[in-house]
C-alpha cells in the first residue's frame, strides 16, 4: 500500500465534517430561535429533550470525524516513514471511525424526523401559534 490510498479519505472526510459543521450550526440557530420564543410550542419538554439528544448525536459525530481524519493524517505518514504495517492498522481504524460517524449521523437524522412530528403534534391548535 502507498500512501495515496489513505490519502484520498482527505476529501470524503473533509466534505461530511464539513456537512456536518452545518448540522450543527443549523441545530444551534433551531435552538436559540426555540429559546427566544418557547411559547410557541405546546411541546416544550419533548422538544427540549429532542435538542439535547441531537446535540449529543451530532457532537460524537464531529468527534468520529475529526478522529478518521487524525488516523488518516497518521497512516499516510507511517506509510511515508515506510512503517507499512502501522500504516494499515492506522488506516482501517481510519475508515471504523469514519463508518461510525455515518452511522451515528443516520441516527441523529432519525431523531429530527422525530423533532418535525413532535412539532406538528398539535395538529394545528390555535392556541400553539
Amino acid at each position: 500500500m502507498n500512501y495515496s490510498i489513505p490519502a484520498l479519505l482527505f476529501s470524503g472526510i473533509s466534505m461530511f465534517f464539513n456537512g456536518y459543521t452545518i448540522r450543527y450550526l443549523n441545530l444551534s440557530k433551531l435552538i436559540r430561535d426555540f429559546h427566544n420564543h418557547p411559547d410557541k410550542d405546546c411541546n416544550i419538554e419533548a422538544q427540549i429533550l429532542n435538542f439535547r439528544l441531537r446535540i449529543k448525536y451530532v457532537k460524537w459525530i464531529q468527534f468520529f470525524s475529526v478522529f478518521s481524519l487524525f488516523l488518516a493524517t497518521l497512516s499516510v505518514f507511517t506509510i511515508f516513514f515506510e512503517h507499512i504495517q502501522t500504516g494499515w492498522v492506522l488506516f482501517i481504524f481510519s475508515i471504523i471511525s469514519f463508518l461510525i460517524s455515518l452511522v451515528i449521523s443516520a441516527m441523529e437524522i432519525k431523531i429530527s424526523t422525530i423533532a418535525l412530528n413532535i412539532s406538528l403534534k398539535d395538529g394545528g391548535d390555535l392556541r400553539c401559534n
